[in-house]
């Protein structure tokens, strides 16, 4: 697969934007969306390793699986990433797989996270709250970088990266900010660490489980993606 332009993964993350009449300034209300476009989502324990994964089933039926013990950041993340494989990849490629977002092993899935990454960090909505805290080439700090974290609800290394993206670091002062441990940075600026860390909820459904059930069952695909066995594990709309 061809390498992809960046300008043309970030115009596809402002076009999803625009059809969710998102704007190209303010953080996405993810539960909210998820809520207005009816894509049942699962939020459940799972191995580190594994970030998420999703089903489309038809136009009004998509299904995520998010892996609740991961931090929330990289949650809210997985959840971009999949919005990628349900709204914008061309469907002739869709399949069902599990995404590690930290590690991509494939050109898509790297695709997915450039998207991702432009989706929930705008430039327009970066840029402006980067020149309310005073942030710029020569002044950028970790405490800069952790509240842009906490108000666009992403890790630290992705809002670091968009932040390197749009102000072009000299490499050793990325390198400086990389090595920051967010969460003690955080409490020594007295900035909240909730996106740095894992939900105390562990299992959490979005969505009517039961108008959506059935639909999903009945796809083919479900088998390849073990979804089955996922959700009789974690015993979604089931009797207990």
């Amino acid at each position: 697969m061809a390498r992809i332009a960046e300008y043309i993964i970030e115009e596809e993350a402002n076009n999803l934007r625009d059809q969710f009449f998102l704007g190209n300034r303010l953080p996405v209300d993810l539960e909210g969306l998820l809520i207005k476009q009816g894509i049942l989502t699962v939020f459940t324990k799972m191995s580190p390793d594994f970030s998420g994964m999703c089903l489309k089933y038809n136009k009004d039926t998509n299904f995520i699986l998010v892996n609740s013990d991961i931090v929330l950041g990289r949650q809210n993340f997985t959840i971009a990433h999949e919005l990628y494989h349900l709204f914008v990849q061309d469907e002739k490629e869709f399949k069902v797989h599990s995404c590690d977002v930290i590690n991509p092993q494939s050109p898509i899935e790297r695709h997915a996270n450039t998207f991702a990454s432009y989706f929930l960090l705008p430039q327009a909505g970066v840029v402006e709250v980067m020149q309310r805290i005073e942030c710029n080439k020569k002044t950028v700090n970790a405490a800069h970088i952790i509240m842009m974290c906490d108000y666009f609800g992403v890790s630290y290394k992705a809002m670091l990266v968009r932040v390197n993206k749009i102000l072009g670091l000299a490499q050793d002062r990325f390198d400086v900010l990389n090595a920051v441990q967010p969460i003690p940075a955080a409490k020594e600026f007295s900035l909240g660490t909730e996106v740095f860390e894992k939900p105390k909820i562990k299992e959490k459904v979005i969505g009517d489980y039961s108008s959506k059930a059935q639909a999903l069952y009945e796809t083919g695909l479900i088998s390849k993606g073990h979804l089955i066995e996922l959700l009789n594990d974690i015993k979604i709309g089931g009797d207990e």
